[in-house]
């Protein structure tokens, strides 16, 4: 059975789960990416890494304000033309926000063949009220056979557009966990206790927030907060930030590997993220994540007390409490270990691809 996938950008983290898919389907998937990489990334493309047939639509990339952020938009050649060259079985599409969701739409349509609608968008926050956009989607909705989804928040998302939950299939976010998992050979002694946030500067990941907690929370005196990526954002923050703060930049994902290790607390702050993949890179590392619950890692990973804490997005306060709770209780991350590494026990390459294929076959 030939199995085509279209998603956006050659992104690092879906290479094993790719990689494990095309296992899993004998060698018949082929990826159809829009792009290579988009603006707002600096990733690399692990070209070494691919086992898998793939093929870049490419063609013009800008990108429009969205939530706080920047949505990439893809003006490449028809997409139907590959299609028709391939002559596929089943076609995976991840998410709505493109031309070539609906193009694969109508083909399937025509040639009956299967189509699988991958949405990560969960049912948190505020999903906003976009008559048009949610027209658009009930539109994808209702022409799928089958649907993919990451956790229980995605599925929630999907049976409110019409979704029929008996077609709905899990396949749990992953990355390398083989990768994120390898300790550093040498661990640095540190005072105190270091918090961490990965991740671009920009208004929809709620650094701020995270700024102005920590700023005036108990641990401010005996902890620092190590603030990896980049963004327009960066001057504002570097201005608001307080002592005990350090901006790194982008760091390279050995580099990010080993601050996973050598940390102790994942600060995931976003006003709004569809999932949010450090929590999972974090997890690899046992390191558990103080997360948003206007995320779909947030809502769908983490126990508040168990493996992590939850607090409500955009919350100040919230999140100083968070805080304060490791002020006051100084070896709680190192209990929350053994439950973030549990996320990763179940959250794997092997586990997303069956999910996947499930959906395809």
């Amino acid at each position: 059975m030939r199995v085509a996938l279209v998603t956006e950008i050659i992104a690092p983290y879906r290479i094993p789960v790719f990689n494990e898919l095309n296992d899993q389907l004998d060698g018949d998937l082929h990826l159809i990416f829009l792009n290579e990489t988009e603006d707002r990334r600096s990733w690399p493309v692990y070209r070494n890494e691919i086992r898998f047939s793939y093929e870049v639509l490419g063609g013009l990339q800008f990108s429009v304000p969205y939530r706080g952020d920047r949505q990439p938009v893809y003006l490449g050649p028809p997409i139907v033309t590959r299609l028709e060259r391939g002559m596929f079985d089943s076609v995976v599409v991840g998410g709505w926000n493109h031309l070539e969701c609906y193009e694969t739409l109508a083909w399937c349509r025509a040639r009956r063949r299967r189509f699988v609608l991958w949405s990560e968008t969960p049912l948190v926050g505020d999903v906003g009220r976009r008559p048009v956009r949610t027209l658009l989607k009930r539109i994808v909705v209702a022409g799928a056979d089958r649907y993919v989804v990451p956790g229980r928040s995605a599925a929630r998302y999907l049976v409110s557009l019409g979704a029929g939950p008996d077609r709905i299939r899990e396949a749990p976010n992953a990355v390398d966990n083989d990768f994120w998992s390898r300790r550093p050979t040498v661990v640095p002694g540190r005072d105190g206790t270091s918090l961490l946030y990965v991740g671009r500067l920009v208004a929809s990941k709620g650094v701020d927030v995270a700024l102005a907690a920590f700023a005036t929370s108990r641990l401010r005196h005996r902890a620092q907060f190590l603030i990896v990526g980049d963004g327009p954002e960066r001057p504002s923050l570097e201005r608001l930030a307080g002592p005990g703060v350090t901006f790194l930049g982008e760091q390279d994902r050995e580099a990010l590997r080993d601050l996973y290790h050598t940390s102790d607390l994942l600060v995931f702050p976003s006003r709004y993220d569809p999932w949010g993949l450090v929590v999972n890179e974090a997890a690899c590392a046992g390191l558990p994540a103080v997360a948003s619950d206007a995320t779909g890692a947030g809502v769908d990973l983490i126990r508040d007390g168990a493996n992590g804490m939850l607090v409500e997005a955009g919350d100040v306060r919230s999140l100083r409490k968070a805080f304060d709770r490791v002020a006051d209780d100084p070896e709680l991350p190192a209990r929350l270990r053994p439950g973030a590494a549990e996320i990763a026990s179940s959250h794997t390459p092997r586990a997303c691809a069956a999910g996947l294929l499930e959906a395809a076959t």
